[in-house]
């Protein structure tokens, strides 16, 4: 890419899969602002959150047979309501993540699944390529991880994060009671499964298309979802491992144009954690340390320099991953592929 050559150039190469610039275009003007669009999904999501929220009581009713009470907090701890609350939290999910994205993709294209990356266009390669990235990129979370533990903050803010993590641990020693393989293959789908599709739908089908677009820069679109991504997490502590995600699943899907060697990569990463929760349960029980998202590198607390050289490790792994990948796609033809050009079909344009 040649930087001086000018920039409505630029569009129409990526338009036409000549090649993919991280600088877009900046001078058409949607017929709704990029940030009304925001908007919209924004409302959108909130409008899914209702709906989730009355589809989940709906599904706990259904499966506890009651109607979810004052006390359902204390309930959700409960290992015996486990299945019941995977299947409301698989209902919230779609209602919250799901269900608002495709509406939006409905009113921007008349082939919302397309928009959002439902296509067929894939090969072995990529498939293979997807799976070592994706442990790899377990391995930079870890280290990641071990670097967001020792950034320093306030002792206040520190026990207000780590009282966060603990609340989030007790739900996901309730949610994750596995004594049998069906449990786990429930699980499976509930934890790991379902929040791939529903996740990668909203943040990378929804958010990032509009971001790009939106900034002109693809690298930017990327980081500020990424950072979105992380962010919803609620987690202090895994904020750094789930950015990176973020950005590697980012470009997994900007390459790609195809949202299910994102939900490949995003299930691997998730079902691996649910696996090891699986193998580490003894008598339905599951101990604490088998929650932690960190890779156990040590016995005890690693250096700094010793996480950033981990980090910087697993970097180098992952450029030369990515770049194969990205030139997997371009031979496909992936790269020839616009989810979001169609011009005559949005009335957003």
């Amino acid at each position: 890419m040649n930087p001086e050559e000018p920039l409505e150039n630029l569009s129409e190469q990526a338009i036409h899969g000549e090649e993919q610039p991280f600088v877009i275009a900046k001078k058409h003007k949607p017929g709704i602002s990029y940030f009304g669009q925001f908007g919209i999904l924004i409302g959108l999501i909130g409008g899914g959150i209702i709906v989730g929220s009355l589809l989940g009581m709906v599904v706990w009713m259904m499966i506890i047979g009651k109607f979810p009470s004052a006390g359902i907090e204390k309930d959700m701890l409960n290992p015996a309501y486990a299945n019941a609350l995977k299947a409301m939290q698989v209902a919230l999910s779609f209602g919250m993540f799901f269900l608002p994205t495709f509406f939006y993709a409905m009113i921007v294209n008349k082939k919302p699944l397309q928009h959002l990356g439902f296509r067929s266009l894939v090969s072995m390669k990529q498939i293979l390529l997807v799976v070592l990235i994706a442990l790899v990129g377990l391995f930079l979370s870890g280290a990641l991880g071990e670097l967001n533990e020792i950034i320093p903050v306030s002792k206040k803010l520190a026990a207000t994060f780590h009282k966060w993590e603990d609340d989030y641990s007790e739900q996901i020693m309730a949610m994750a009671s596995m004594k049998t393989v069906w449990d786990y293959i429930f699980t499976m789908l509930v934890i790991a499964v379902a929040p791939a599709i529903f996740e990668e739908v909203l943040f990378r089908g929804g958010f990032q298309q509009l971001f790009i677009k939106w900034f002109g820069n693809v690298w930017i679109g990327i980081l500020v979802t990424s950072i979105l991504f992380s962010a919803v997490h609620g987690s202090y502590f895994g904020f750094l491992p789930r950015a990176a995600l973020g950005v590697i699943l980012g470009l997994l899907f900007y390459y790609s144009n195809n949202i299910w060697l994102n939900i490949l990569a995003h299930c691997l990463n998730n079902g691996i954690a649910v696996t090891q929760l699986f193998a580490m349960s003894k008598n339905g029980k599951i101990p604490k340390e088998a929650l932690d998202d960190n890779m156990p590198f040590f016995s005890g607390p690693p250096s700094a320099i010793t996480i950033i050289f981990l980090v910087a490790v697993g970097i180098a792994i992952m450029i030369p991953l990515m770049k194969n990948f990205k030139k997997e796609c371009v031979r496909i033809g992936a790269n020839k592929i616009d989810n979001t050009f169609s011009p005559s079909d949005n009335p957003f344009e």
